[in-house]
């Protein structure tokens, strides 16, 4: 039989891609599926997606894999590329703070500006390509011999050393760009033979950042959101039961901004009061795979927390997997919401494809300076969101108190501008991305 890899090695990719019909429409057209996943999760992934044709590698991806040379790379990947958003990281770590003026202006100045040059790219991916270590995935490539690794995540550090081991042995590579924001977050440190991507926008990023010829990539849609398209939700009288919620009252589903996301994160907290004061249901989704500092909080009884993820280690919170019951109830909460109120991340997209009123936070319990402040909201992948006018941006308390009011009022405010979101960052809603992810994988 022969044999593909996939690659899972972000948290996500589980509910993106591995829990999809993608490895069983490989599976039915002939081929054995190897999934790789760091070694600690090789028993959990057995239990949910194993089989006599999937079959599940644990791979060693702690500490000791890592090199300075490989660090080196992800900082210039990082550093590189020509956007708003690699012009921000150049300046201000993940929360906000600024970088050090020594790293800053003999490292991040110069790499800025010699991101603007596709020789300067193509240059680097080759040294890269030369000098990272080599053999981390010799054995398992020795064990299965796979005729194509497809890489779900191109840029992840574990993905690109296999397809750095892979084009050394002449296998040939297709990748996928995991997220909205990663080409303009991080530059490629290897280009696949073929590319699929979720939408056009991604695609042009591709194409004009990283000079990758339109004809090797492949535009989607997003695999996961086929279930979310197809997928009957439950009853609302049944689900509020469930949740303990007050069915005569709507429901507001708070998505937490993350402590990464703020030098000094008081704003899931602050916001989570003024929530709990209204006469709503309140449903705060914590991400599976990120803190959220609500220290000093008091939960209200028409407040209720939905914690998803499979955990591995109480340790450890960066890596855990979402859980198709996660996913299901996410669906739920999404189907039954009356507004999803949030910052800059996904789960706009998410929101729109179910037509949901979309109220963006964007104000502080505090003055705060510009460094403190949410800076994603000046990044392309969210200014894409800002412009379609799908969404609210609240930059104060009471303005964002008069939108809930108007969007409980009338949820058909601002649905042209949802329709807009869908359309440009899912491509095509017809439940049957999943399909063509499997048969660019067969082609």
């Amino acid at each position: 039989m022969r044999t593909l890899f996939i690659t899972s090695f972000h948290p996500l990719i589980s509910r993106n891609i591995i829990a999809t019909n993608i490895p069983g429409l490989l599976v039915q057209a002939g081929w054995r599926v190897v999934v790789l996943v760091p070694n600690y999760k090789k028993e959990y992934f057995e239990s949910l997606y194993g089989s006599e044709n999937i079959l599940i590698e644990g791979i060693e991806t702690g500490p000791s894999i890592r090199t300075r040379r490989v660090g080196m790379f992800k900082r210039l990947a990082e550093a590189t590329p020509n956007t708003k958003r690699a012009a921000i990281g150049r300046k201000r770590t993940l929360s906000g703070a600024l970088k050090t003026p020594l790293h800053y202006y003999f490292f991040y100045i110069p790499a800025g500006f010699f991101g603007k040059f596709l020789w300067f790219h193509w240059s680097v991916r080759a040294l890269d390509f030369l000098i990272s270590p080599r053999g981390r995935f010799s054995d398992v490539l020795k064990k299965y011999n796979p005729e194509l690794i497809f890489a779900t995540d191109v840029q992840n550090e574990h993905d690109v050393s296999l397809l750095q081991e892979a084009r050394r042995a002449k296998i040939k590579i297709l990748g996928m760009v995991r997220s909205w924001d990663n080409l303009t977050t991080r530059a490629f440190r290897i280009v696949p033979d073929h590319l699929l991507v979720h939408n056009e926008i991604i695609r042009d990023e591709a194409v004009t950042l990283y000079g990758i010829k339109k004809e090797k990539i492949t535009v989607v849609g997003i695999p996961h959101y086929d279930k979310y398209l197809t997928r009957k939700p439950t009853e609302k009288k049944v689900f509020f039961h469930l949740i303990g919620a007050d069915i005569k009252k709507p429901l507001i589903l708070y998505i937490p901004l993350c402590d990464y996301r703020l030098k000094e994160n008081s704003v899931d907290r602050y916001v989570m009061e003024m929530l709990g004061g209204l006469n709503a249901n309140i449903v705060v989704r914590f991400p599976p795979a990120e803190t959220v500092n609500i220290a000093g909080y008091t939960k209200t009884d028409n407040v209720f927390f939905d914690r998803p993820g499979h955990v591995f280690e109480m340790s450890r919170v960066g890596d855990r997997d979402l859980t198709r019951e996660d996913d299901d109830r996410y669906m739920d909460l999404l189907s039954h919401a009356s507004v999803v109120v949030g910052g800059p991340s996904t789960f706009a997209i998410d929101a729109a494809l179910f037509d949901k009123p979309i109220l963006l936070v964007d104000f502080y319990p505090k003055e705060v300076s510009e460094e403190e402040k949410i800076y994603e909201y000046g990044a392309e992948h969210f200014m894409h969101i800002l412009d379609t006018q799908g969404v609210y941006r609240a930059k104060t308390k009471e303005d964002f108190l008069k939108h809930m009011e108007m969007y409980l009022k009338n949820s058909s405010l601002d649905h042209a501008g949802r329709i807009r979101i869908v359309s440009e960052q899912c491509w095509n809603s017809d439940g049957k991305s999943s399909d063509r992810v499997a048969q660019s994988v067969l082609k």
